[in-house]
């Protein structure tokens, strides 16, 4: 068989709820490349399996024990039959039909080895959620990330020679981007959009803030870089980013986003205190900074 041009890899776990009409999305793509689809699934319990079986997807399968974000990019890399490879999260829906051409157009230029889209807020997520995303995926460039894989691509081979960290417990896309230094650089593509949220209840703020403050330290102390929120520390965010809460403040009350307006608090507790934590836990669990 002719090898594709693009292997799309979707990360599974427990995503029946959405991956079929992502499917759908991508199988209903014009002018894109010849490409494949492979479902890396960890331990779907929910059905899952089963809305892979009614579409052309190569299911390939990583332990649940075994899985961590940037092991799965590279199991990704190292099954794909593509010359670029597309990351995409099982809850990512891509929102034109001209996605996959778009994503791929940028590696036209040698010197570009990975490119990401736009993320728009699904309709009705926490507005929260949906003004942040907004911030760091606008509709034109510049965006407020290096690099997501929620959303993006990356040529095979440089993957293949520069995998992603495979112990880093979250920003692994983030660091490997911190790799890339010119002439190669990294395109945001916001014409390739998807609709993509995250339900951010308390407990998913927790831990989210949580993985961040142990990445933050982990990056810092085990590979010597500097990730963007390394230094929110509590008393840098309760001085320093008191100014942003209240903006986000002003912007929930002007679009009458009381609910969301309620939920403040715990967001910037949850952001200042759990962060805090994961910042504790990593410097306990990694040891000394990098040299």
């Amino acid at each position: 068989m002719t090898a594709p041009a693009v292997s799309i890899v979707i990360r599974c776990r427990d995503e029946a709820r959405h991956v079929g009409p992502v499917l759908d999305a991508i199988f209903a793509q014009e002018d894109a490349p010849p490409f494949e689809v492979l479902a890396l699934d960890s331990g779907s319990r929910d059905g899952t399996l089963a809305v892979l079986a009614h579409h052309p997807v190569r299911v390939e399968h990583l332990a649940a024990d075994a899985f961590t974000f940037g092991r799965a990019l590279n199991r990704g890399a190292q099954l794909a039959r593509g010359a670029i490879v597309v990351y995409l999260s099982a809850h990512s829906r891509p929102l034109t039909r001209r996605w996959i051409a778009a994503l791929a157009g940028p590696f036209a230029e040698p010197a570009v080895v990975a490119a990401f889209g736009r993320q728009v807020p699904v309709p009705g997520v926490n507005p929260i959620e949906a003004l942040a995303t907004t911030r760091l995926f606008p509709p034109s460039p510049p965006p407020g990330v290096r690099f997501s894989n929620a959303n993006g691509a990356a040529r095979r081979a440089a993957v293949l020679a520069r995998p992603f960290d495979e112990e880093i417990p979250a920003a692994e896309d983030h660091l490997w981007a911190c790799g890339v230094s010119p002439p190669e650089r990294i395109a945001y593509v916001p014409e390739a959009a998807v609709a993509h949220s995250h339900p951010m209840t308390l407990g998913e703020w927790r831990f989210r803030f949580y993985i961040n403050g142990l990445a933050a330290e982990y990056a810092r102390r085990r590979r010597g870089v500097e990730l963007p929120w390394g230094e929110d520390t509590l008393g840098r965010v309760l001085l320093g980013r008191a100014g942003a809460f209240a903006r986000l403040a002003g912007a929930l009350a002007r679009r009458g986003e009381m609910r969301a307006l309620a939920r403040l608090p715990a967001y910037a507790l949850a952001r200042t205190v759990w962060f805090a934590r994961g910042v504790r836990e990593g410097t306990r669990r990694y040891g000394a900074a990098a040299p």
